[in-house]
């Protein structure tokens, strides 16, 4: 049996579209603590200025690859899928210890981010048409060294806050 390429790729976005979705609608609460702190603005912009070097970091790694207009906003965008997405993980996996759960759920992101990076530079009009699409295991790479920078630069942010800001 001879299975079309465009009906795989659309079977493909649509189930990773509706594992993003349906992992957000689950998305209670943040069942690992975070420095024993309730969500403050402090702990938003930490989070918000994590996730933008994330962004920044997977940009760098994939400038001199084919991607579309307005790349940094449709990964901030993703954002808005991915990071609820982890928050429902967790909430799943709340009976396991913090550190397997966010690890586990840090794996799925970096899988999930990865796969929509793919997505978006092959299938969303790119700036620079006649470079080559990234091949999903840069994309996974890209994905993976971005949380790594992020989740590197969240207890730092949040010491710098303490330090410097809340005094």
């Amino acid at each position: 049996m001879k299975t079309h390429p465009n009906l795989v790729d659309s079977v493909l976005r649509f189930g990773i579209s509706t594992g993003v979705l349906l992992l957000g609608v689950t998305a209670k609460a943040n069942p690992i603590s975070l420095p024993e702190k309730p969500v403050t603005t402090e702990i938003s912009v930490t989070i918000a200025i994590a996730i933008l070097l994330e962004v920044i970091c997977v940009w760098l790694i994939l400038r001199h690859s084919r991607r579309p207009r307005l790349f940094i906003l449709w990964l901030i965008g993703m954002h808005l899928l991915t990071y609820p997405s982890f928050l429902g993980l967790l909430w799943f996996l709340q009976d396991m210890r913090p550190a397997f759960a966010v690890a586990g759920g840090e794996g799925l992101v970096v899988v999930v981010e990865g796969a929509l990076i793919y997505l978006l530079c092959r299938f969303v009009l790119p700036v620079k048409p006649e470079l080559a699409a990234p091949s999903i295991g840069k994309c996974w790479l890209a994905s993976l060294a971005g949380n790594i920078c992020s989740a590197v630069a969240f207890p730092i942010l949040l010491a710098l806050y303490d330090r410097f800001i809340s005094v």
